[in-house]
């Protein structure tokens, strides 16, 4: 498809009274700015004229992904589409449904595509923390089905993603929230869910990153010298990055309603840094019928220093309340 012109605008939007923001009624104009065009392929958000997240989504590509993630003094740690595996990016969702690989991008893979889309919404928390918010439906179609009008394109799953991006200076975090709440589509009466170790959200780093990496949870420091892996569930999972002068934290924690509670966290130094959120779909798969719904949903924070795993715990917790309210 021929893109027309590039037309950059700014949209900075406050949002008062709405259910979803609870802003104060005398709430001033957020910080937050958008960036899109007439015929969007991303958006760029900034805070106090700073990039802190680029979200992609051309339907050229064959999923959208978080391009960029930034700390607030706009410290970069997300790679991606590498030399070494072109269908790394960033921070991204992919699995295999009935056996179609939505994870790497050749010849036979699914796409997820989006077919409703709407500009990010900006507000702010009760609190009165800046937040914006992005919504999108996916059809996950299988190959034969990826370039059919809409109304013909039967998919395998339906999904509403919404990613909530909250900018808390106070506390010097970049924090987004991901949530996909899915249905059987209308492709076939089941599906089933299966995926390699790594398979679901995963985040891959910038190389001059990998060196400092460790990664850690709430039971420790992970020993993974020697090329080692390591798959296993834990409230959240964390890579701390010890660079002089640019210190980062990354932390990725899992709702304790998603399938099978605590995520299945796979973990890799060598040869380059990974961190990503499964389902454990290698050792059993899931199985969904038509008209049968489920959620994942994952929260991913970042800040500008080394973390300790009490404050992350705590930080955590604090997500899981809310999400009870």
């Amino acid at each position: 498809m021929k893109l027309g012109p590039a037309i950059a605008v700014i949209v900075c939007i406050l949002i008062a009274g709405t259910a979803w923001f609870r802003a104060q009624p005398n709430s001033v104009a957020t910080p937050i700015a958008v960036e899109t065009s007439s015929q969007p392929t991303q958006w760029t958000i900034s805070y106090e004229g700073k990039q802190v997240m680029v979200y992609a989504f051309d339907p050229r590509q064959f999923k959208p992904y978080v391009k960029v993630l930034n700390t607030l003094d706009e410290y970069g740690v997300l790679r991606d589409s590498p030399p070494d595996h072109l269908h790394h990016h960033g921070l991204m969702y992919g699995i295999k449904v009935n056996g179609i690989n939505f994870w790497e991008e050749t010849s036979g893979s699914g796409i997820e595509k989006v077919v409703e889309s709407s500009p990010p919404e900006i507000g702010r928390t009760a609190a009165g923390v800046p937040q914006a918010r992005i919504v999108q439906t996916l059809h996950w179609l299988a190959p034969e089905d990826a370039f059919l009008p809409k109304s013909n394109a039967p998919p395998l799953l339906i999904e509403r993603r919404t990613l909530v991006l909250t900018l808390d200076k106070a506390h010097r975090e970049t924090a987004l929230e991901w949530k996909s709440e899915f249905e059987v589509g209308s492709k076939s009466s089941e599906v089933t869910l299966t995926g390699a170790n790594y398979n679901g959200l995963g985040i891959r780093f910038v190389p001059e990153l990998d060196a400092a990496a460790s990664h850690f949870s709430p039971e420790g420091k992970l020993s993974l010298s020697n090329n080692e892996q390591d798959v296993s569930p834990h409230f959240w999972e964390a890579v701390a990055f010890a660079v002089p002068g640019k210190p980062a934290t990354i932390a990725l924690f899992g709702a304790p309603d998603n399938a099978r509670g605590d995520s299945r966290f796979f973990a890799m130094e060598k040869p380059f840094t990974y961190l990503s959120a499964t389902q454990g779909l290698t050792q059993v798969p899931l199985i969904y019928t038509r008209g049968e719904h489920f959620t994942l949903n994952y929260l991913v924070v970042l800040y500008p220093e080394l973390e300790s795993a009490k404050n992350l715990d705590e930080r955590g917790r604090r997500w899981i309340a809310a999400l009870s309210m």
